[in-house]
């Protein structure tokens, strides 16, 4: 029997089905728990020519990537912009420094949107969403998100704001996000691409 793509696999007690998440050199399998090892391997198999396209498509990608912290760290891509790090004690304060300049970003766009006011801004650190949408109507973004071009970040910043009047990815929605953004394919394809560099 051929071999598979080799992937790592995690059982989950919250998975559902079988789940394949392709990102930058490496394939996750999330499985239900008790899911044969052949079953996976089968799903895998069926799923290799789609697997391939994704990885062509980072490995397409990773000359173009821009890392999000130089090696000695003192510049980061913060927005689309190289800017020099200030000289910081620890990780927290560097991690402070970026949700600060994140913040200040969400805080001073969200003054163009008055028809779309959230009860509050945060930001979070969620492993694979860049943004959510309570009922209370409290956004969350990734603060992954400020090494992401600034048009990118207010694509899913206005992205989760319009999940205020529509809880839902309806037509209406998306006509919603182009009455304020217009065309979002390119920040789209920029997420599905290097932004998984991101995460």
């Amino acid at each position: 029997m051929k071999q598979t793509v080799p992937y790592k696999l995690r059982y989950s007690s919250r998975s559902k089905r079988l789940r394949i998440e392709v990102v930058p050199g490496e394939v996750r399998v999330v499985a239900p728990v008790g899911s044969s090892i052949y079953l996976i391997d089968e799903f895998v198999r069926l799923k290799e020519r789609w697997i391939t396209k994704k990885i062509a498509a980072f490995n397409s990608t990773a000359q173009t990537h821009i890392s999000a912290l130089s090696k000695d760290g003192r510049v980061a891509n913060v927005l689309g912009r190289l800017i020099d790090v200030p000289p910081l004690d620890d990780a927290d304060d560097i991690v402070q420094w970026f949700d600060g300049m994140l913040m200040t970003f969400l805080t001073e766009t969200q003054e163009k949107y008055t028809k779309l006011v959230p009860s509050r801004i945060r930001i979070g650190n969620a492993r694979t969403r860049w943004g959510s949408c309570s009922v209370n109507g409290v956004v969350m973004i990734n603060r992954k998100l400020v090494h992401a071009p600034s048009d990118v970040v207010e694509y899913v910043f206005v992205h989760e704001l319009v999940h205020l009047k529509h809880r839902n990815h309806s037509k209406a929605f998306w006509n919603t996000v182009r009455h304020y953004l217009g065309d979002v394919k390119p920040q789209k394809r920029w997420l599905k691409l290097l932004g998984a560099h991101l995460l």
